[in-house]
């Protein structure tokens, strides 16, 4: 599409943002992640030069000059560029350019297997066509999880897949963490799954999930021409064991005692712990059966929820438009162009930040800065409220007898934590003007 603008100050972030294209930026347009990146097509010559941020960024990351920060760049003439980062598994691979691919590199990364029980059987009684759709869907479903709780799909290999969690982190509590959400997630996203498939195939399917910590080597490897992105070692093998061990032990979820040990002391609800010796291995090493967390998050189950909330995103969009110009009439002329596109960007919007809230290092910072711009928008401090009410009475729409008091009371404290973050950001602009 061709947008103009007459403000010589406005970021290419900004542009994409008043024309209501949807345009990943993580950590709100401050530098500080790389999603809102552009390669530049035509009109190089009339960008502005990089700032020291993004030349930094360029360096660590080895850019070619066509790939630029779009928060960090402005225009003075027309130009051509695309969107690098549509979407959730784009955003995730940019984490492996943190990685020395070219020599390889030596990490601490949690390692997550997940792999379908019964395959074997499955093929046998279907198609291979059959078998080829459900296992894409199978993969869809499992590889969403991994995504949302910062991690990366580094591989499948037939009816497995194997996520990393830590390439652009060093927090072991927190790449822990996010690897053991990964696989509470895939438990319920296989659910969800199973519904379909019982209707559409007669079929269910079970899975084994295994989670170690410890170190891999990751890199780029294969022939010259055609290198792809792997981890190896001795701990990624572990994690591999791991999970085999799920059909022995009759559990769904193993994590081993290396991964427990990076989480708060009893914040995991453990329903069995066995020591074992894993097949290659020397020495016996603990693995632990976990259901859940001990304490969970208040955040859980908007987390659980959200994907379900927003299978139909422009329906929910629309549905929370009615809501809320119901509620407030006057707010309805805040768009003057409709809220078809702004629609796309809301449930956008809502999927990332409720999925990242606690897995996410740009979340704070990038909610504070949505909230400084509304306030450019028009949108005054007690419109949050109703916002809010908004929102709650479309999940409540949406989810009908599926939403149960505790779900609610997830989102109503999911919310409060999302729009208080933007209420400080505007605050902070309303002082400031």
């Amino acid at each position: 599409m061709t947008v103009e603008t007459g403000r010589l100050d406005a970021t290419l972030l900004d542009v994409s943002i008043a024309h209501k294209i949807t345009h990943w930026h993580e950590c709100g347009g401050n530098g500080r992640c790389t999603t809102c990146r552009v390669r530049v097509l035509d009109g190089a010559s009339h960008l502005s030069p990089p700032t020291r941020r993004e030349a930094e960024l360029a360096q660590a990351r080895g850019w070619d000059p066509t790939i630029r920060l779009a928060c960090q760049t402005s225009a003075s003439g027309d130009v051509t560029l695309e969107r690098i980062v549509l979407s959730e598994a784009t955003a995730s691979q940019l984490r492996t350019e943190t990685v020395g691919r070219e020599a390889g590199a030596e990490r601490r990364l949690a390692i997550l297997f997940c792999d379908m029980r019964d395959f074997t059987a499955l093929a046998d009684s279907n198609s291979a066509f059959d078998v080829v759709h459900i296992l894409n869907r199978f993969f869809d479903a499992l590889g969403d999880p991994i995504l949302l709780n910062g991690g990366i799909i580094s591989h499948y290999v037939g009816d497995q897949i194997c996520g990393l969690f830590g390439l652009d982190d060093a927090d072991p509590a927190r790449i822990c963490s996010g690897a053991i959400r990964a696989a509470f997630g895939m438990v319920e996203a296989i659910d969800r799954l199973n519904e379909d498939l019982a209707r559409s195939f007669g079929i269910r399917i079970r899975i084994g999930i295994g989670v170690h910590f410890g170190n891999a080597i990751v890199g780029d490897v294969g022939h010259p021409t055609l290198r792809r992105f792997t981890v190896i070692g001795d701990d990624v093998n572990t994690a591999s064991r791991i999970e085999s061990m799920t059909k022995e032990l009759g559990a769904t979820i193993l994590v081993s005692r290396a991964v427990a040990e990076r989480l708060a002391e009893g914040s995991l609800s453990v329903t069995a712990t066995k020591m074992t010796r894993l097949r290659g291995k020397r020495n016996d090493i603990e693995l632990l059966a976990v259901d859940g967390f001990a304490d969970p998050s208040p955040f859980t189950l908007a987390q659980r929820s959200v994907g379900r909330l927003l299978d139909h995103p422009s329906t929910f969009a629309a549905q929370f438009y009615a809501n809320m110009f119901a509620m407030r009439p006057e707010l309805e002329g805040l768009f003057v162009n409709g809220t078809g596109a702004q629609g796309a960007m809301l449930s956008h919007m809502l999927r990332s930040v409720v999925s990242g809230l606690e897995t996410r290092k740009h979340v704070t910072i990038g909610l504070q800065t949505m909230g400084r711009k509304h306030v450019g928008y028009g949108v005054e401090l007690d419109y949050y409220r109703t916002f809010r009410a908004a929102m709650l009475k479309t999940i409540s729409d949406v989810m009908g007898a599926g939403l149960t008091r505790e779900i609610e009371e997830s989102w109503s404290v999911t919310l409060d934590v999302i729009l208080g973050l933007m209420k400080e950001g505007a605050g902070a602009e309303f002082r400031r003007n």
